[in-house]
């Protein structure tokens, strides 16, 4: 017991509080038996009926209008009821099945934007094992050729976490959905420890900026010129870019100030179920949405 908390510490320490000591605690403990019953949840559950997707809107920032949708997971399960995100796929990366997850996800995404106008593209996450090995891949190639949608318009997100762990083989795998057709886009770029040299090993078409640069971007100065830089260097690179974390008109004028041309955020809309996603498009159409809109 003494070994397992110690080794759950040193995680915990390396995850989140590089530098500094790390105590186990009795929240360390309850957040244990937290995973353990999510990750029997997940052995138990069925992922046809139980996983859902919701969409997220990428707005052109000059007039807000949609250009691409995010897809996100959602999982309610039969056991345990609805489980968030950053609980139930970092266990199912511990367990090994993520890629199982992945490639059902992705179906459904695929199914959904199908029924969207074709200039609206589709962004899907994709994790660690799904570009770190050729059985993950070869399942996600499948899907998507598959789907009857054409791959141009996919955008597939990687983070810098998971292309760390094997930066040839990634590259190697990713420059398969790249001769597909599919663009490939730089996640939470600007928050790990070898940007830089990722922009040059791999095939990307896009990075998005991290959400933690903008939360304060009108009020602090580092983090105006920290956007303002990569802003910069994207479009030296002739990257395209979107900025998260998008969620008041203040952050919205500073970006527009910065030539920032695309974001996502709670501004312009909250994920949205995919049968609601045809009628947020019609309002947008019609122009029924505020202009400049305020946070919902």
């Amino acid at each position: 017991s003494l070994y397992e908390h110690a080794d759950y510490a040193l995680y915990q320490g390396k995850r989140e509080r590089r530098g500094t000591v790390t105590l186990f605690s009795e929240k360390d403990k309850a957040q244990i038996r937290r995973n353990a019953n999510i990750e029997q949840a997940l052995r138990l559950a069925d992922f046809d009926r139980e996983l859902s997707v919701f969409f997220q809107p990428i707005v052109r920032l000059e007039d807000c209008q949609p250009i691409a949708f995010e897809a996100l997971a959602r999982w309610h399960s039969a056991v345990k009821g609805t489980v968030a995100p950053m609980e139930f796929i970092p266990a199912a990366e511990r367990m090994g099945i993520i890629n199982q997850l992945s490639v059902i996800l992705l179906k459904k995404a695929l199914q959904a934007a199908a029924t969207w106008p074709s200039e609206i593209r589709l962004s899907f996450n994709l994790s660690a094992n799904d570009i770190n090995t050729s059985e993950g891949m070869a399942q996600i190639v499948q899907v998507i050729t598959h789907s009857g949608m054409c791959p141009s318009r996919l955008d597939l997100e990687i983070t810098e976490t998971a292309v760390l762990q094997d930066l040839e083989k990634s590259s190697q795998l990713v420059s398969t959905l790249r001769q597909l057709g599919c663009g490939i886009t730089l996640d939470d770029f600007g928050t790990g420890y070898a940007s830089l040299s990722h922009l040059h090993a791999l095939p990307l078409t896009r990075i998005k900026i991290d959400k933690s640069f903008v939360a304060d971007i009108e009020h602090n100065a580092v983090s105006h010129k920290i956007v303002k830089s990569l802003l910069a260097l994207t479009h030296d690179m002739q990257l395209a870019c979107v900025v998260e974390g998008v969620e008041t008109p203040a952050h919205l004028q500073s970006l527009r100030e910065l030539g920032a041309l695309y974001g996502q955020g709670y501004l312009f809309s909250v994920p949205l179920a995919a049968e609601q996603v045809q009628a947020w498009l019609a309002a947008q159409q019609a122009g029924t949405l505020q202009r400049e809109p305020s946070l919902r």
